[in-house]
């Protein structure tokens, strides 16, 4: 998936990748190096132990490989 990163206000806040196609998807265990506001990114995940997610943003994902764009 590609987007940019965003820190939204919800919940206390957290961290999206607002995909290109304009979807939200929740970073769960995302590492610090990509929580970075306004960053492009690719990510790859998986929704095992993110079937859950507070932030209700939309699909959650936990990150497994990511790269900057």
């Amino acid at each position: 998936m590609r987007g940019t990163v965003r820190k939204l206000g919800l919940e206390g806040g957290l961290w999206a990748l607002v995909t290109d196609e304009g979807d939200s998807i929740e970073l769960i265990d995302a590492p610090p190096e990509l929580l970075q506001n306004g960053m492009r990114a690719e990510i790859e995940g998986t929704r095992e132990g993110a079937e859950v997610s507070i932030g209700m943003v939309g699909d959650a994902v936990r990150v497994t490989r990511w790269r900057k764009l």
